[in-house]
């Protein structure tokens, strides 16, 4: 091929390219558009809510339909501020958050009515023969709530079921033997036990009662009825369409059609509806002013790397003490950084992975104002993490707390040997060499050595809390023993400053800071997130990597006859319909 045709082939791809590029950026609203004079904005909530997505303009194109509570933040922030934006239709099909993620979309729907703009919620149903409490919670902090004809509004109450696996185990020949500290520590209970214990039982009616009180009050006062009212008509539900809209619960019976065409008509003729990432990205983002660090940690807490995990008990995310610990030498090594928000949603795990998140946070904290802002969870080893920062901010609904440890084992052997014929050659060198099996009880020794490690870390927990919440080490393990508590019994008991979302928890690291509480600031996050293309090109090589190690698990279970059960500062998730 000659040098003119080779260079004229590479003048073409080039052109194309550029062409491809221009292309997937005007479908993506960044070439040739601008904002309109007048705009509804448009958010539609259909399945997970995460705290991050990337800010990546080939998200949509890539399949990436994630709604992330930042974006909602700050589209709805910025919505209520913008002249131009009329008001908010919003649109609930599905609800994947939990209790505190839907306080904050609440918090955040509130200001924009405080700015005086409408808002307008459509739901086809308010569940569909399932529970739909979070759905109609959300949708009631608008002004108006439709629902389709054909719908029903399931606010029946919550309910909570937690599953003990005792009575398997016992069927498999499996002897689990789990020791706690605090009475309150249940996660070895799902082990351990075929039903509550009394002290289990009465923290899961008061973590329940609370979410309850929540939940009605905060309806009652979005639609103007007495708490009293909201309770009698829980008890009375599920509702037909037209027994919500006589009850008040909702507004309007139309279909989605109507309700939009509704919405177009008067001083909303000319605006032009734009969705939760058209106008992101038409909007002006602020990009001067101090720089705020944000620091968003997420999943049951290990040592190495944050990653995805396919583990049912560990969730969908881990978060890895090796990239948090990191990113908090990076906002260190930032220079400029004025305060940061550390951002905390997990359930705990690893005691060591958690100290050592800890210790860089309160390295960062010696140097600049830290402020935690609690998500749906951060308890155990999230709580333990948080210790250190000058201020804890958390929802009312956040489950918080869980000081406690606890660690255990289960034998095995009747299992292999009786119900798969396996059996086992054991040589050992030293007297404890298999405490850490499964093939065998723990001798009495060896539960005093135990008993010295879960002292040891339950120890170091009320110490850092003590320090952290200047209260003395009694007066935590008075609360300790494992209790959790929802963000609002937490602040009663000591353990939140305050009561609030992301944007509470950013006032205070601006006023801690010397920041003026309306002069603008830039949000840097920590570890920085990963564009789409990113993610999924190394989505396979996780899928691949969490195949091998469950692989390698299952060879290594055979092979030692060894399970492996979650960290010492773990707590599972409490999941509340």
């Amino acid at each position: 091929m000659s040098k003119t045709r080779t260079w004229m082939l590479g003048i073409g791809c080039l052109v194309v390219v550029v062409g491809v590029v221009l292309v997937v950026l005007a479908v993506c609203g960044l070439v040739g558009a601008g904002m309109p004079g007048k705009v509804v904005l448009a958010v539609h909530l259909d399945g997970p809510i995460a705290e991050l997505r990337p800010e990546d303009p080939l998200a949509e194109l890539m399949g990436d339909t994630t709604v992330g509570l930042r974006d909602l933040r700050n589209a709805l922030v910025r919505a209520a501020e913008d002249d131009r934006v009329l008001g908010v239709r919003l649109r609930i099909d599905r609800f994947g958050g939990g209790m505190a993620a839907a306080q904050e979309i609440r918090a955040l729907l509130s200001r924009v009515r405080e700015a005086g703009k409408w808002s307008a919620a459509y739901l086809d149903t308010v569940g569909e023969f399932a529970p739909g409490n979070l759905q109609y919670y959300v949708a009631a902090a608008c002004d108006e709530v439709s629902i389709n004809p054909m719908g029903d509004v399931n606010l029946i109450g919550l309910s909570v079921r937690t599953p003990f696996i005792r009575g398997t185990l016992d069927k498999l020949d499996i002897n689990p033997e789990f020791k706690g500290r605090g009475d309150y520590k249940t996660a070895r209970f799902m082990y351990t036990e075929k039903e509550f214990t009394d002290a289990h039982l009465e923290m899961m009616e008061w973590l329940v009662d609370s979410v309850m009180d929540q939940l009605v009050e905060d309806i009652a006062s979005s639609r103007g009825l007495e708490p009293s009212e909201v309770r009698r008509l829980v008890d009375r539900a599920p509702f037909l369409g037209e027994e919500a809209l006589e009850v008040r619960l909702v507004d309007r019976l139309e279909d989605w059609g109507t309700f939009t065409a509704r919405l177009e008509e008067g001083d909303n003729a000319k605006a032009k509806v734009l969705g939760l990432r058209g106008y992101l990205r038409r909007s002006k983002a602020r990009s001067s002013g101090p720089r705020i660090a944000v620091v968003t940690a997420v999943g049951a807490i290990m040592r190495g790397k944050s990653q995805k995990s396919f583990n049912p008990l560990l969730g969908s995310e881990v978060m890895g003490s090796d990239t948090i610990a990191k990113a908090w030498r990076d906002v260190r090594d930032a220079g400029d950084i004025r305060a940061a928000v550390f951002r905390v949603d997990s359930p705990g795990g690893s005691a060591v992975a958690s100290e050592v998140i800890r210790q860089e946070m309160a390295r960062t904290a010696e140097k600049i104002p830290v402020v935690v802002s609690m998500s749906n969870l951060a308890a155990s080893g999230g709580y333990w993490i948080s210790c250190g920062a000058q201020r804890i901010v958390a929802y009312p609904g956040t489950l918080t707390g869980s000081i406690g440890v606890f660690a255990g084992h289960i034998n095995m052997d009747d299992f292999w040997d009786d119900k798969l014929g396996v059996t086992y050659g054991r040589i050992d060198r030293g007297a404890n060499a298999a405490i850490y099996g499964d093939l065998e009880d723990w001798t009495d020794s060896q539960r005093q050595i135990v008993d010295r490690m879960l002292d040891r870390i339950y120890g170091a927990f009320l110490d850092r809390v003590s320090a952290s919440r200047s209260m003395s080490r009694e007066a935590v393990d008075a609360i300790g023993q494992g209790r959790v508590f929802t963000g609002a019994q937490g602040a009663d008991n000591g353990l939140v400053d305050l009561i609030g979302g992301f944007d509470a928890a950013l006032n205070e690291a601006k006023r801690l800071a010397n920041i003026g509480i309306d002069e603008p600031v830039r949000l840097v996050d920590f570890p920085k997130v990963k564009p789409i293309w990113q993610q999924i090109l190394e989505q396979q090589k996780e899928e691949e990597t969490a195949v091998r190690a469950g692989l390698e698990t299952l060879d290594a279970w055979w092979r030692t006859g060894r399970a492996t059960v979650p960290g010492v500062v773990w707590m599972p998730p409490v999941y509340v319909e």
